[in-house]
């Protein structure tokens, strides 16, 4: 099992000391990847539910906890420049939000100027208040997710690209540089929806689950599998992914395969999530209250871990 930490791009712990140490840190401790979130705006009156809430009352969040927030790929080009090895993750990108060809140009440029270190997992959005500041319709999301991305991959991979879509068209261009990774960074499909997972068997080199535990998880990668197969790929083109909070060594129960506690209940989880077909996870560290915790948890993790 392979894994990354997501780092603080947002909140109180958000600034460019913290996230170059940190970063340093975890590529020190030989931890595979750092990754970081995406927002753009806070919007306010919100009622939207986040889809992942687990909690049985979910509703709807106090959005200031996103109005501290570093653009990601602009936050993982400044972390480049403080590592030389460890790989560079969003989770998730939010296609529909931007212009693709802004992100076709941003993405190859950071993963050639990185070495070839970009990790893509790509998401449609659920917040549609912030759509909607954005000026972008919430509606047929999905869609323009897969022309945008129709339209990076052609940018990225086509001497003179151009694309004809239902929603968006690119007349023929040419774009330089291209990306460092052929015929481009993994493209990892975040979501636990079934749209989510047949967008990563047409198009995608990963599916990046959100917070599923081990019993949860086992079906829906069987039903991937039948759906690589009959698409005439093999599963092992796809790395399953699954982004996933810890915290070591907490004494307070917590739900099983959490990622709470001792290092031994730990690593019993891990071969649960191994069992049940995740390839990597992406690991959120909770309850880290300052830089100092922050990185104590990461020492944790490694411990942990391996």
């Amino acid at each position: 099992m392979r894994y990354g930490v997501a780092l603080p791009n947002y909140g109180e712990l958000a600034d460019a000391e913290t996230l170059a140490h940190l970063a340093r840190r975890a590529e020190v401790l030989g931890i595979d990847s750092i990754w970081v979130s995406d927002h753009l705006l806070a919007p306010t009156g919100v009622r939207s539910i986040y889809p992942y809430d687990r909690r049985p009352d979910a509703k709807p969040g106090d959005m200031r906890v996103i109005e501290h927030f570093y653009e990601p790929l602009t936050t993982l080009a400044y972390l480049a420049g403080h590592t030389s090895r460890i790989r560079l993750g969003v989770s998730a990108y939010i296609v529909p939000y931007r212009n693709p060809v802004l992100t076709a140009k941003q993405v190859a440029t950071l993963d050639a100027l990185s070495g070839g270190r970009l990790v893509l997992a790509v998401g449609v959005g659920w917040l549609r208040e912030e759509f909607d500041a954005l000026g972008v319709p919430f509606g047929g999301r999905g869609r323009r997710t897969d022309e945008y991305l129709a339209i990076c991959r052609a940018l990225w991979t086509e001497d003179v690209a151009s694309y004809e879509g239902t929603i968006t068209r690119l007349p023929p261009v040419r774009s330089l540089p291209k990306p460092r990774q052929k015929p481009h960074p993994p493209i990892w499909v975040a979501g636990n929806s079934a749209a989510a997972r047949m967008r990563a068997v047409r198009i995608g080199q990963g599916w990046h689950a959100i917070d599923l535990s081990p019993e949860e998880l086992t079906p829906l990668v069987q039903d991937l599998r039948r759906s690589l197969r009959a698409a005439g790929r093999r599963p092992e083109e796809l790395t399953v992914s699954l982004r996933k909070g810890i915290l070591p060594l907490a004494r307070a129960p917590q739900p099983p395969h959490a990622l709470y506690g001792p290092p031994d209940a730990i690593r019993a989880d891990v071969a649960a999530y191994v069992a049940a077909g995740c390839d990597y996870l992406v690991l959120t560290l909770r309850q880290a209250r300052s830089a100092a915790a922050f990185e104590r948890t990461l020492e944790q993790v490694v411990e942990t871990l391996g």
